[in-house]
């Protein structure tokens, strides 16, 4: 895969199976690594990730095979403040004398992790806010409608941000911590993309009939609802649209985000998946927005040619797939392409359809080989 240069709204746009999903998944999964919310679950990774802090860049890279870490590096522009190689064994700078200090930690952990320190090596807090801070929404899973959960009077339930199928938990924190205050801006959200709520809550829901054997387990069980005013009675989270409820989902998730820990990049895979067209134009603007305004970064992907034509230009990323490798076209590296298709008059999905892309950038494609 070739460098993907990302700006702080990226639309992803390529044909199935180009590496759209795969490239939200191994960014997803550098943030799980960085942030020690995952280990090397898998048998073996290469990563080398830029960041870039208002003066400062910030370079990061990771190799492992067998699980085991065979490289890590960071950098702040030209100062090195972390080498370690194979076994454990590297250097980390010590930030109030500038020294470079042996060390040696597992070789199965990041030394990003591991050797995190406040006071000593305050520069590994980036790494871990910003992984922290990643949301990863696949649009075209249920993202929780599947999920009901069982309250226990005076026993919360532990809040994971990163686990976006559990909403009904982020939803009861969310109004503990926040109240009606909370309620109203997830409804002022959803009735911006078409749904005109009036009310949105837990509750036991009405239209499912459940029957537990031996017994049923301790506790209430609940799922989401809403009131919509034109509707004379509420809505169960079963039985509400798929499209729906993913829009209300992102929307619970972003807004409890926002508001206890700032997310510092969203990616939502298939954006507009299972929305009609106003909707997913609705929510699209109102998710650029909200990644506009609070100076939080937004991957999406699509195929979708609505969704292409609603995003402009200068805004997309198109990944171009030839046998195992992909390539990444965007207006920092391929500006001329971009301004040479607006003449043409056509609108942005012609632009991905026709032959303009492949012509185009063919030149580019083989010299990248």
């Amino acid at each position: 895969m070739e460098t993907l240069s990302i700006s702080m709204v990226t639309l992803l746009v390529g044909k199935n199976a180009s590496g759209k999903s795969r490239t939200l998944n191994v960014i997803n999964a550098l943030a799980g690594l960085v942030s020690g919310a995952t280990k090397l679950a898998f048998k073996s990774g290469d990563y080398c990730a830029s960041f870039r802090e208002i003066n400062s860049l910030y370079q990061y890279e990771l190799r492992y095979d067998d699980a085991r870490v065979s490289k890590e590096k960071f950098s702040e522009g030209d100062v090195l403040l972390l080498d370690r190689g194979a076994g454990g064994v590297g250097k980390v700078r010590a930030s109030k004398t500038g020294e470079m200090l042996d060390f040696q930690t597992p070789d199965t952990e990041l030394a990003a992790v591991n050797r995190r320190d406040s006071l000593q090596h305050p520069f590994f807090e980036k790494l871990f806010s910003w992984g922290k801070g990643v949301r990863h929404f696949q649009f075209g899973t249920p993202l929780g409608k599947d999920h009901l959960a069982f309250l226990v009077k005076d026993k919360s339930i532990p809040v994971d941000p990163r686990k976006t199928a559990e909403v009904i938990a982020v939803l009861r924190h969310g109004l503990s911590q926040f109240g009606k205050e909370f309620a109203q801006a997830i409804m002022g959200d959803m009735n911006s993309i078409g749904y005109n709520l009036e009310d949105i809550g837990l509750r036991p829901p009405e239209s499912l009939s459940v029957t537990f054997e031996p017994s049923p387990p301790p506790g209430e069980l609940v799922g989401l609802y809403v009131k919509e005013r034109d509707l004379p009675g509420v809505t169960d989270q079963v039985n509400m649209s798929q499209g729906m409820f993913r829009a209300l989902s992102v929307i619970i998730q972003l807004n409890y985000s926002q508001r206890s820990e700032q997310p510092s990049c969203i990616l939502i895979d298939d954006i507009g998946e299972g929305l009609d067209f106003d909707r997913s134009c609705a929510l699209i603007d109102l998710l650029m927005t909200k990644a506009q305004q609070s100076n939080v970064q937004l991957i999406m992907t699509t195929n979708d040619r609505f969704v292409m034509n609603k995003v402009p230009l200068q805004y997309w990323a198109v990944i171009h797939r030839d046998r195992n490798m992909c390539t990444f076209f965007n207006y920092e590296n391929s500006r001329d392409k971009f301004e040479a298709f607006k003449l043409t008059g056509m609108n942005n999905f012609d632009f991905f359809a026709t032959d303009f892309v492949r012509s185009k950038f063919s030149e580019e494609i083989s010299n990248l080989r």
